[in-house]
């Protein structure tokens, strides 16, 4: 899952996830970033796509058959034009 998102949106994993105010570390479990709801919203959707329009019964983020995936929109970039 690492490599699909930073390879599509152009980001590291603190672009979601927080970091622990004591050690720094990211906090993985903690939903303190709204970007982390945002990015479950898309993967959300982009699933719901896959499933409705192409026919993937059980569509999983990182599946190299998915015919919708993060990059079809970010292409690189955390906020692509338009959205």
């Amino acid at each position: 899952m690492v490599d699909d998102f930073e390879d599509a949106l152009g980001v590291s994993c603190n672009f979601c996830h927080a970091a622990d105010t004591t050690t720094g570390k990211l906090n993985y479990a903690s939903d303190a970033k709204p970007e982390k709801e945002i990015a479950r919203q898309m993967m959300r959707t982009t699933l719901g796509i896959n499933k409705k329009y192409f026919g993937i019964k059980h569509p999983e983020i990182g599946s190299s058959g998915l015919t919708v995936t993060c990059n079809t929109c970010h292409n690189g970039v955390a906020f692509p034009d338009g959205h």
